[in-house]
């Protein structure tokens, strides 16, 4: 067993490196020759790390030959970027920078389409057309309110703004003789017709002490009112989701929606207290499904960090192991400082999980991409050990893995199919 120790604060402090110099298209392309014909991908891709961190959004033809790099291609980013697509609409959100800038391709060559300026966005998540949801959490405890914001990609414009607690919760603090207001961060989103789901986690603003463990939430708005309906909650097993907009809600063809539980000090949690684990919420219902659980800890010996939903009532998601992730000396290993990941397939229904072996053991990231394509799971897969990053196209109905392209680079933090 590796012995793995990381500060809190020092790994916190990564995710805020900015690089200081950025370059935008110098010929924007016609939008209206040559759109059709080509078929690719475009990723985010993070080329370096440290106080030189350069992030670029770059189009490839294919994600299973060659190299993926931003060597004479792509655009780089004003710093370090995640990423989110609607359509034919590529959009790159600044983590320090507060700025979203759409992209799209033409001919295969990416271009600016337009921009705008946001106070915070922490979560995004699907909503109807061309719209995508982007919630800003509370920083810093002096305000509980998260914005809800309703973004227009094609047009890169935020066209509706709600803001509102998501949960109000209490801790006391014994070193404070009294009760403290938490923080509700978002996690992950889901719209089911005129509901939207949005989970979280309770979270001490100043300190990013995660007190309350024993139960997973779940918030309710109308839609598109975006009004507060109620929150429900399950106390046999922890929060869902974790920091950076891991996907945790895994909806399937019928409509129910499976959420994702790690219960683990790598993904950011200060405490633990209940097993990583698997809760169903039925198409339409507001409230967790009672004859349902998968305690992936308990049956099968690992945690389950987030997931995608891969079709036939089966999800590709990473896992880790509980014996190396056994307390807070090793808070927030899972965001790529430490090999500690692997890969499986879990099969919803018969509530089984199968590691997949082509894959080995290796970095976790912030937001956790992933791209279903064709009934395949792709993902970048990282090894600090080696240092090397590649592609892999998972199957998920054999649970094995083709190794594909190299990532020249990190990793990838946005993989997008463009048709």
């Amino acid at each position: 067993m590796k012995n793995i120790k990381l500060s809190v604060w020092a790994l916190l402090s990564s995710f805020f490196i900015l690089s200081t110099t950025s370059c935008e298209p110098s010929d924007e392309p016609d939008p209206d020759e040559g759109e059709e014909g080509w078929s690719g991908y475009v990723v985010g891709l993070r080329a370096t790390e440290g106080d030189a961190s350069a992030d670029y959004i770059v189009s490839v033809d294919d994600l299973m030959s060659g190299v993926i790099t931003s060597e004479g291609q792509g655009i780089e980013q004003s710093g370090w970027s995640y990423y989110t697509a609607v359509g034919d609409n590529y959009l790159s959100i600044g983590y320090t920078l507060n700025e979203c800038i759409g992209y799209k391709v033409d001919a295969g060559e990416l271009y600016l389409n337009s921009k705008f300026v946001f106070e915070r966005i922490d979560c995004v998540g699907s909503l109807e057309g061309d719209s995508f949801l982007a919630i800003g959490a509370p920083w810093g405890g002096g305000s509980y309110d998260c914005q809800l914001q309703v973004v227009d990609a094609g047009d890169v414009a935020i066209t509706k703004t709600v803001k509102h607690p998501i949960y109000e919760s209490y801790f006391y603090v014994d070193s404070l003789d009294e009760e403290v207001r938490l923080n509700a961060w978002p996690t992950s989103t889901y719209l089911a017709g005129d509901k939207l789901y949005v989970s979280f986690y309770p979270l001490h603003g100043t300190s990013w002490e995660t007190p309350l463990v024993d139960k997973a939430y779940v918030t309710v708005y109308s839609y598109p009112g975006l009004e507060y309906l109620k929150t429900f909650e399950d106390d046999r097993t922890s929060p869902i989701g974790y920091y950076g907009g891991q996907p945790s809600l895994v909806t399937t063809e019928s409509g129910d929606i499976y959420t994702i539980s790690s219960s683990s000090y790598f993904a950011g949690f200060t405490h633990v207290s209940q097993p990583s684990g698997v809760l169903r919420i039925k198409a339409g219902a507001t409230e967790f499904d009672q004859d349902y659980f998968f305690n992936v800890e308990e049956d099968y010996g690992y945690k389950i960090q987030n997931a995608v939903y891969a079709g036939g009532g089966k999800a590709v998601a990473r896992i880790s192991d509980p014996e190396n992730d056994t307390g807070r000396e090793v808070q927030w290993a899972g965001f790529g400082n430490f090999d500690v990941m692997e890969v499986a397939v879990i099969d919803l229904e018969a509530r089984t999980l199968t590691r997949v072996s082509d894959i080995p053991v290796h970095a976790g990231q912030y937001q956790t991409p992933y791209l279903v394509e064709d009934g395949k799971v792709y993902m970048s897969i990282r090894q600090n050990e080696t240092g090397k990053a590649y592609v892999y196209r998972i199957d998920p109905e054999t649970a094995t893995a083709e190794r594909g392209a190299e990532i020249e680079g990190i990793e990838l933090q946005g993989i997008f199919k463009h048709n």
